[in-house]
Parts: C-alpha cells; sequence; structure tokens
C-alpha cells in the first residue's frame, strides 16, 4: 500500500486511535513516502511504516502497538537510519492520558527517559536500551516491547518487506 504521510491520519488509523497517535506517526514520515503494513503486523506489532527518502531508500520507521500498563495505551517507536547505523529516536505514548493517576502516568513515563536517541545494532543480542533499574513489572514489560520493536523496525528497514518496497 502506497501512500503519503500527510494523508495517514485518516486512511490508515481509522476511529480507533486517538489523534495525538496519528500526529505523531505523520510528523515522524512527513515529507517521506511511507508504505504501511497490513493490521495486524504481527502478534506483538500492530502496524509498521517504512518512510523512504527520493532515492527510495528507508529512512525513517514507525511501529506500534497497545501495551497494558495501568491502563491500555499506545506505545510508538520511531527510528531513523543515519550514515554510522540506526538510532532509537524516541519513544512515546501519545494517549499517556487514559492513565488519570499523576503518579502512575509519572512512573509510566519514567520508561520513555532512557528511550531517546539511542544508537543501536540491531544484529547485537542485547536490548537498545538496557533494563530499567527499579521498574515495575509494567516497566519491564513496556521496555521489553519497545526494544523489540525498534529492532525489528531496524530489521525490516535493512531488508525491506514485499508491501514497504517502492512500486
Amino acid at each position: 500500500m502506497r501512500i503519503r504521510a500527510l494523508i495517514l491520519g485518516s486512511l490508515l488509523l481509522g476511529s480507533t486511535y486517538a489523534e495525538p497517535v496519528r500526529d505523531i506517526i505523520d510528523q515522524a514520515l512527513s515529507g517521506l513516502d511511507v508504505a504501511a503494513s497490513d493490521v495486524p503486523y504481527s502478534r506483538t506489532i500492530e502496524r509498521i511504516f517504512i518512510g523512504r527518502d527520493k532515492n527510495n531508500q528507508p529512512r525513517t520507521a514507525v511501529a506500534y502497538r497497545k501495551i497494558e500498563s495501568f491502563k491500555p495505551i499506545t506505545g510508538v517507536v520511531i527510528i531513523d537510519k543515519t550514515d554510522s547505523g540506526y538510532v532509537l529516536r524516541e519513544a512515546v505514548f501519545p494517549d499517556i492520558d487514559k492513565i488519570r493517576n499523576a503518579k502512575e502516568r509519572k512512573q509510566v513515563l519514567t520508561v520513555l527517559k532512557q528511550f531517546k536517541n539511542i544508537p543501536f545494532d540491531p544484529h547485537a543480542e542485547k536490548s537498545a536500551v538496557d533494563a530499567l533499574s527499579g521498574a515495575t513489572r509494567y516497566g519491564i514489560k513496556t521496555s521489553g516491547y519497545l526494544n523489540y520493536m525498534a529492532r525489528h523496525l531496524a530489521l525490516q528497514m535493512e531488508n525491506p518487506p514485499e508491501w514497504s518496497k517502492p512500486n
């Protein structure tokens, strides 16, 4: 499926996902030619988007999934392919406001602090972000999902699947 980043929101995410999730995806892939996977992409990833530059090279990829925390929230991972390798640009919870309790919300957001501008090797036998000290069971599980999505995105950019290749 070939699409432009500007129309991702209404065509791809439908009414299931809130405006903040669509905005994050649109912003991350702005200016790129975007291909989107089917829904669901897999058991652990709901959908993947791969953005290609004007030379048809994968430059940015985004994946998202629902994550069970104090309330179900959406985890979005954005990675970039640079000349020196892969960088986990950031992981975000665009719908974090679903968690109304400020203490619980703050606890969930602490996981994200380490998921920003992290170079990583998708072939290494370790996570992009190591285990979080003092993390709750939700934090450890969330960190695992975010690391998995980052690694999987990089591997998909390295060996692009058929659905993502230019026509």
